[in-house]
């Protein structure tokens, strides 16, 4: 099996980075692997999840590690209600494309270093937190003013500080309100001209 082509996908909470790593996976056929970043955060005393010490990193660098030498990984799966790992795992297999997608996957010096790709999802402020509220409510049963106060306080200070500015090191800076599919086909067009 050839190397890994490893893309990252970040941008601020809210963004589409999901969707747009979920589009690009259906439209590669079978040939991609979706990690998410947030399958490897851990509990915060101090309840603010919007750090880069909140995730394992050096867990997801050593499954990345695995499957680009052709190696299975046993993902962590994450349960956001408990803030913790659940006892079973994930099996995954290597693929000949790998999306990594979370807000530091851009920020964080030793996840730049296993990208081959790297795309900034850049979206509304606005837009973003109507996007947080919405999830929020849905899949952590949060108040709206919980949910809108945790913004304020940790995850805009987070973004100015450190997310936002990752938009610089991308290869592809998309809009998150645009159209995913033709997003997708963008990079597909990119990724088969210059990589794969």
């Amino acid at each position: 099996m050839t190397t890994p082509t490893i893309i990252g996908i970040a941008g601020g909470s809210g963004a589409g980075k999901t969707t747009l790593a979920k589009a690009l996976v259906d439209r590669c056929n079978g040939r991609a692997l979706l990690i998410s970043h947030d399958r490897y955060y851990q509990f915060m005393p101090c309840g603010n999840y919007d750090l880069p010490e909140a995730l394992e990193t050096d867990f997801m660098i050593a499954h990345l590690e695995r499957l680009r030498s052709g190696h299975s990984a046993d993902l962590p799966v994450y349960d956001m209600i408990s803030n913790s790992w659940k006892e079973e795992t994930e099996l995954v297999h290597p693929h000949p494309i790998i999306i990594v997608e979370g807000i530091f996957v851009l920020t964080l010096p030793q996840i730049l270093e296993c990208l081959d790709f790297k795309v900034y999802v850049e979206t509304s402020d606005d837009l973003r937190m109507d996007r947080r509220i919405t999830r929020d409510a849905k899949e952590k049963l949060r108040s709206k003013s919980n949910v809108i106060q945790e913004w304020q306080a940790n995850v805009m200070p987070t973004h100015k500080e450190l997310v936002g500015p990752a938009a610089a090191v991308a290869d592809l800076v998309v809009s998150g309100d645009g159209d995913v599919g033709e997003i997708v086909g963008k990079i597909k067009e990119i990724l088969f001209h210059n990589h794969l």
